[in-house]
């Protein structure tokens, strides 16, 4: 699946202007009559590269859900619903689900993990937190060889 977009709703807004974002940890899964038919814990919530607030939620995929889903549901640790993002209509049957990144329109610090399920890291959390770092490394090692190159100070 894509990155989904979320626009939290008034009580989500005002509970992350009180840094709710540190308190975000289970997401649920909604049927078209918005009805809860699997919660878990997020995998990790963190600032982007951005410094957009991005949580990643982890679908399994050896369940075998029977019902469609068409929302996503970010709850705080008291089960309060923070954001509902509105999916495409997809059952999740045996071997569908895996990664779905949700950004929060918060702004914070880039690089900043306020929450971690596991140690290893998920490719969205990759993309988000180290591809630009290492791509912009990568750069400025590119450009400097080929200073060397140029002074004669390395042989291609």
């Amino acid at each position: 699946m894509g990155v989904l977009t979320a626009v939290p709703n008034s009580e989500g807004v005002e509970l992350l202007k009180k840094e709710l974002f540190e308190k975000i940890t289970k997401f649920a899964l909604a049927d078209e009559n918005g009805e809860i038919y699997f919660t878990d814990t997020v995998h990790s919530i963190y600032f982007d590269s951005d410094g957009v607030l991005t949580v990643s939620a982890l679908i399994p995929k050896e369940e075998h859900f029977t019902v469609w889903n068409k929302w996503v549901k970010l709850l705080s640790d008291e089960d309060k619903v923070i954001a509902d993002i509105e999916t495409p209509a997809i059952q999740f049957v045996k071997g569908v689900g895996g990664e779905q990144t949700v950004k929060l329109t918060v702004g914070g610090k880039a690089g900043e993990v306020v929450f971690k399920k596991d140690e290893y890291i998920t490719l969205g959390e990759m993309n988000g937190l180290y591809i630009s770092a290492i791509e912009a490394l990568t750069t400025k090692v590119f450009q400097l060889e080929n200073k060397l190159i140029k002074k004669g100070i390395l042989d291609v």
